[in-house]
């Protein structure tokens, strides 16, 4: 299974998003690796810091997963989307970032209309105002988001250096059910928006 992560900006936390990933995978006992194709190489430094696994031509994984350029005209992100069986876009609950969520799943839409789509929301802060409206807003979306939503956790930033061991049991619970919703997605309800993502 290829799971793309992307975004049109930086700043979303993508590839932390990526390493939670590749760790909670781990955790379910699936072999996984992290392809970096940003520019910053920010997930093949934390992968060698705390020994996780950088994507080999030469292997095969239960689950690859594509951490992509912040920008949509690259030519490394149109490839992970081709080259995908589900994509992620990764937002914050910022308006802004809802708005160019938006237009990344759109761009997946012109690229691979028949791979499922949905996004998830990262540093979410549920007791602010953006916290409280972030139903409210993501509804602008034509695409759905995950069940799951990533808080905003200082152990997130520490697991770019130590990995799971850096989570405390509340981030271990939410990575692994982020995990569970990745590589098990929920079938959104029919509507003409997400029916295309309705074949998983």
């Amino acid at each position: 299974m290829v799971i793309t992560l992307m975004a049109k900006k930086g700043g979303v936390g993508k590839s932390t998003v990526s390493l939670l990933l590749h760790e909670g995978l781990k955790e379910a006992g699936k072999s996984v690796a992290v392809r970096d194709w940003d520019a910053q190489g920010t997930s093949n430094k934390a992968l060698e810091l705390f020994g996780g696994q950088k994507a080999l031509d030469t292997a095969s994984y239960d689950v690859l997963i594509y951490d992509t350029p912040p920008s949509l005209t690259h030519t490394a992100t149109t490839a992970a989307v081709q080259a995908a069986d589900l994509v992620i876009v990764v937002a914050t609950p910022s308006p802004f970032d809802i708005w160019e969520a938006e237009e990344a799943g759109q761009f997946v839409r012109s690229v691979r209309p028949d791979v499922p789509v949905y996004v998830l929301f990262n540093k979410v802060r549920r007791a602010t105002v953006l916290g409280r409206l972030l139903e409210d807003n993501a509804k602008q979306l034509s695409f759905p988001p995950l069940p799951i939503m990533l808080s905003s956790r200082e152990c997130y930033q520490h697991a770019g250096l130590s990995g799971w061991k850096a989570l405390d049991s509340a981030a271990r619970e939410e990575v692994l059910k982020l995990t569970f919703s990745a590589i098990s997605p929920p079938v959104p309800l029919s509507t003409s928006s997400t029916s295309s993502a309705s074949s998983t």
